[in-house]
């Protein structure tokens, strides 16, 4: 082993965790009893009433700060991401309706849905919209992930699809 191979295996953190450690946070927080961390709550800042979006630097959010985000507002959110920004929208209790310059940079594949979130489900499921929401814009895939348990479902348009 050289000494840049050896040099970065001592600078690099590798984690393995429990899928309960994530339920029970995000328990936590729907119940009141935790808060967001200091990047998630910086993000809901940012896009704090239903129908907001803003722009972030690229790869900034994960799917799994949606499912954190959902459980502290009961609200959904969506993951857009283009070539150099992601967008995080707030959507409200039960959809993320889309409009005006989001639609247009979808329409053109300036962005792409990466996935939202699903407040009241443990195992996430891609409603007909969800399905619908891809074949208007022309993306094969994208990620639900669920506010109770964490769980990502990736599903398509397909409505015969099984996961």
């Amino acid at each position: 082993m050289n000494a840049g191979t050896e040099e970065k295996k001592q600078s690099m953190d590798i984690t393995l965790s429990s899928t309960r450690s994530m339920q029970t946070s995000l328990q936590a927080i729907r119940s009141g009893k935790a808060g967001l961390d200091g990047h998630r709550q910086s993000m809901l800042n940012r896009v704090p009433e239903i129908g907001d979006w803003a722009s972030f630097k690229y790869e900034f959010i994960m799917l799994k700060d949606l499912a954190y985000l959902t459980a502290k507002t009961g609200d959904e959110f969506a993951l857009l991401r283009g070539k150099k920004e992601d967008i995080l929208f707030h959507g409200d209790s039960r959809n993320c309706v889309f409009d005006g310059t989001l639609v247009d940079m979808l329409m053109t594949h300036k962005l792409y849905i990466v996935g939202h979130s699903h407040s009241g489900e443990p195992i996430p499921r891609p409603s007909g919209n969800d399905r619908e929401a891809l074949e208007v814009i022309g993306q094969e895939k994208s990620t639900v992930i669920s506010a109770m348990s964490g769980m990502c479902i990736d599903f398509s348009a397909d409505s015969f699809e099984i996961w």
